[in-house]
C-alpha cells in the first residue's frame, strides 16, 4: 500500500481477529510508515483503545452519518452524543468495582434500509428519543471549538456523561 507513497492510507479494521501483540505491531508499523512518508492515515475501528492511542481527530459514525467529531481529548473527556457516551461506557474499566458490571448500548442495531432518511439513525436505541428525532435528522452543530455533535438532546445526555466519567 505504501509503495506509491500515497498521501492518504485508509485502514479498515486493520487489527480485527489479531492477538494483542500482533495488533500492537501492526499499529506501530502503520504509525511509523505514516510518519516516514508524511501520509495521512484514516483508521476505521470500533476499538476505542486504538482511537485513544493513535488518533489525532475522531469521527463517531452511526448509521452512516457522523454523530460526533472532535479531537481525542474532546471526544473522550467531553462526549455529547448518547451513542458516543454508550461506546465509552461499554469499555470495561478496572478502576470500578466488579459490582459495576459491564454496560451495553440499549436495543439492537437497526436495519439501515428501514430507517427513514429524515430521522436520527440512533433514535431506535436512544433513551432520550422524542418525536422530533424520528421526523428530523439532527444537524451537526459545534458544541465547542472544533467539537461537533448531531443530537437534539445533548443536555439530557450530559447528565449520563457525567455519571459515566465519574464527574
Amino acid at each position: 500500500a505504501m509503495s506509491c507513497k500515497p498521501e492518504l492510507l485508509i485502514a479498515d479494521e486493520p487489527t480485527t481477529a489479531l492477538d494483542v501483540t500482533v495488533q500492537a505491531q501492526v499499529l506501530e508499523q502503520l504509525n511509523n510508515l505514516r510518519a516516514e512518508y508524511g501520509t495521512a492515515l484514516i483508521i476505521i475501528t470500533h476499538n476505542l483503545g486504538i482511537v485513544a492511542r493513535y488518533a489525532d481527530s475522531v469521527k463517531i459514525v452511526y448509521g452512516g452519518k457522523i454523530v460526533e467529531e472532535g479531537d481525542v481529548d474532546q471526544i473522550f473527556e467531553n462526549p455529547h452524543h448518547p451513542y458516543t457516551i454508550g461506546l465509552i461506557n461499554a469499555v470495561p474499566r478496572l478502576d470500578l468495582p466488579r459490582s459495576h458490571g459491564l454496560r451495553t448500548i440499549e436495543g439492537e442495531p437497526p436495519d439501515m434500509s428501514k430507517i427513514p432518511p429524515r430521522s436520527c439513525a440512533f433514535s431506535g436505541r436512544c433513551k432520550y428519543c422524542t418525536e422530533e428525532c424520528t421526523t428530523r435528522r439532527p444537524p451537526l452543530v459545534e458544541v465547542e471549538s472544533g467539537h461537533k455533535c448531531a443530537c437534539f438532546h445533548m443536555d439530557e445526555a450530559r447528565a449520563e456523561k457525567e455519571e459515566v466519567l465519574g464527574e
